[in-house]
């Protein structure tokens, strides 16, 4: 194969970026749409070109290899691009789910104000993200890193005029600038042990010195992982990702699915053998994993607004793939990274079909109903459910996902710090946390498919609504104000694009197909293992549950989603039920109200000290400049004064004033 064409699946999506950004003020919209996902669908077709190549499994990676792009004396990094079996996993996971989100788009943001901005900002989000993938080296890594950041800003951010939306796309780019600096201090830490920043090199010399220099070693393992917490919204650098959710449906499903949060994880499993040495940091990965579980969880259980519910458990699955990573199996945890972007695009598109079908309602108590007049949605969202809670193996695109994560931290031991956690436990914990999964998915389904009738559309002032609840829903308006311009789009609640259902549709078969392919050995009547295969690079995949196993976990979880999803879809039963728990969130300053407290926490620990120190520094400053410019001014005005005394205009005080001079002049120069 032509090693050109590696360099190709990030250039075209990034070529059409540049195009849109100079252009596409003055193109119609069917041109930028089809400009955006032509490039896409030329990176897909590439990357599909490649797998038929011999590169999944142990095969042979294809490289391209420019030369160096940095270059010192002491330090080379090349403009090196390889693709290996886990890269072409990520390319495909990437321009599959980049292309049909962007398909999807044309639909969703048609009446957008700002469409070429839009899709600029998407494709360079995938060119970013292909990049970071196929990137050889640490630095070019970063490149890309910092490039899917700028473009989760650009777009978290694209309803700019909207009241807390500015400020949430600040937060998901600050927050993520923290993370940066954990991770250039991690690519210095690895240079200075290793010498080189290239992946390949560090994987086939890494680990012998690792162990040798264990400390050193350990130092950087710490400074990239702060670095892949806070792009894959780990606790405590999880705040922003609920945050992101200000921006259009679409970017969301792209974040969530196929981008952002998964360039932690993928990093993290590059970098294994270096996790490998350092057990304090399997076990820092582990606790705050844990933590993440939990939070994602128990706060999706009582959000309103339905892109939030989703955003909290993607935080959950997130914890999921990094205690894959902290039990030593990348295989399990990349597994699962492929199994959630199945499940949770469909879940994000679809929820984006009620949004635009429901005129841009956003809150699950106003959508009462709503999937009983949305059939493509409908299934889409059902599949979703069952994917995301692992309720039917081959159907649910994260069964065997799951089933591999739980698998491998049974088997572990998370130790560090002189202490010691026991897999069974943490699977015990995982397990347990996994349960709510289904609660609060099917509370969401129960909502949509509740015997009300719905609201009456449209409402007045139809993006207003969004902002007048509690700070844990306030910031999910910019989609209703924005997304259609504004406009004021009567009518029944209706599927309304091609696009849009053509999408569904696609991934309905597409999420099934991935769970028979993912299907473990003790499972899977292919006895393939195709997927397992290709993303760990030829490793040998473990046996698995069987379905002996699996079943009561199953009976009791697919009972508790009838259950869930009887009493939410019931409006008497619905009612009685909140009643019961309408004091679970323990008024205002509750943990769950306050989202235990991080926000909180964060501000009186920089926010306050922050502000602070800015109003003092602002006091001393001006003080400081209001006086030397007021003493300028009076020792400019006491010369002033001084100088007009000598200008009185009589010759015999002038006639006085040379004689004296020259008096001095002679007494100084006759001292000599």
């Amino acid at each position: 194969m032509n090693p050109w064409l590696v360099l190709l699946i990030p250039v075209l999506p990034g070529v059409s970026a540049a195009l849109l950004a100079l252009f596409g003020s003055r193109l119609p919209y069917n041109a930028i749409g089809g400009l955006a996902s032509a490039s896409v669908a030329g990176s897909l077709a590439i990357v599909l070109s490649f797998c038929g190549a011999g590169i999944f499994g142990a095969g042979q990676p294809v490289d391209f290899d420019a030369g160096p792009w940095i270059s010192t004396q002491a330090f080379q990094a090349g403009l090196h691009l390889r693709l290996d079996s886990v890269s072409l996993c990520m390319c495909l996971l990437v321009t599959f789910f980049g292309f049909l989100i962007t398909v999807y788009s044309i639909g969703y943001m048609r009446h957008d104000s700002e469409q070429g901005r839009f899709f600029a900002s998407l494709n360079l989000f995938v060119a970013s993200m292909l990049t970071l993938v196929l990137a050889d080296n640490l630095v070019l890594i970063f490149l890309g890193w910092e490039g899917v950041g700028l473009c989760s800003y650009l777009l978290i951010g694209h309803y700019w005029e909207q009241e807390d939306v500015p400020l949430a796309a600040y937060r998901a780019f600050f927050v993520n600038r923290i993370g940066d600096v954990f991770f250039l201090l991690g690519v210095f830490s690895i240079f200075s042990l290793f010498g080189t920043v290239s992946l390949s090199e560090l994987a086939a010399h890494g680990p012998a010195l690792a162990h040798i220099h264990s400390g050193k070693a350990a130092m950087a393992a710490f400074f990239l992982l702060g670095g892949a917490f806070a792009k894959s919204a780990q606790a405590p650098l999880h705040v922003w990702l609920a945050d992101a959710m200000a921006g259009p449906t679409p970017v969301s499903a792209l974040i969530h699915a196929a981008t952002m949060v998964t360039a932690g994880v993928y990093l993290l499993a590059r970098l294994d053998w270096l996790y490998a040495v350092s057990p304090e940091a399997r076990f820092i990965i582990a606790v705050c994993a844990l933590v993440t579980l939990v939070l994602g969880a128990v706060l999706a259980m009582v959000q309103t607004d339905i892109k939030k519910i989703l955003a909290y458990s993607t935080l959950s699955n997130l914890a999921l793939m990094f205690l894959a990573l902290a039990a030593g199996s990348t295989g399990a945890g990349m597994l699962h990274l492929f199994g959630h972007a199945f499940f949770k695009a469909l879940l994000f598109l679809a929820a984006g079909s009620v949004i635009v079908a429901a005129h841009h309602e956003q809150d699950v108590r106003n959508l009462r109903g709503v999937l009983k007049k949305l059939p493509i949605t409908n299934i889409a969202f059902l599949i979703g459910c069952i994917g995301g809670a692992g309720l039917i193996p081959y159907l649910a695109a994260g069964f065997f996902s799951k089933e591999a994560v739980l698998g491998a931290i049974e088997e572990a031991e998370f130790s560090g710090f002189g202490i010691t956690l026991s897999g069974r436990v943490v699977h015990a914990i995982v397990v347990a946390v996994e349960t709510l999964s289904v609660i609060y998915l099917f509370r969401l389904y129960g909502y949509l498919r509740s015997d009300a009738t719905g609201p009456a559309f449209p409402k007045p002032a139809h993006g207003n609504h969004a902002l007048a609840g509690n700070g844990a829903n306030s910031a999910h308006g910019a989609d209703a104000s924005h997304a259609h311009g504004g406009a004021n789009h009567g009518g029944d609640i209706k599927e309304r694009s091609p696009a849009i259902q053509a999408v569904l549709a696609l991934l309905i078969l597409a999420a099934p197909i991935f769970g028979v392919l993912s299907a473990s050995p003790a499972f899977s009547f292919l006895g393939k293992g195709l997927v397992w295969s290709a993303i760990t690079g030829g490793a040998d995949e473990p046996v698995g549950v069987t379905l002996a196993q699996a079943l009561p976990f199953l009976i009791v979880n697919i009972v508790l989603a009838g259950l869930v999803f009887a009493a939410f879809s019931n409006t008497k039963r619905r009612e009685a039920l909140l009643g019961r728990l309408k004091g679970l969130k323990l008024g205002a300053y509750g943990p769950l109200a306050r989202k235990f407290y991080f926000d909180d926490v964060y501000a009186a620990l920089i926010v306050v000290p922050l502000k602070g120190a800015a109003y003092l520094s602002r006091l001393v400053l001006e003080n400081i400049f209001t006086g030397i410019i007021t003493v300028t001014g009076w020792l400019g005005r006491g010369f002033s004064l001084g100088l007009r005394r000598l200008q009185t205009g009589k010759a015999h005080q002038y006639a006085i004033g040379v004689l004296l001079a020259v008096f001095l002049l002679a007494f100084y120069l006759g001292g000599h």
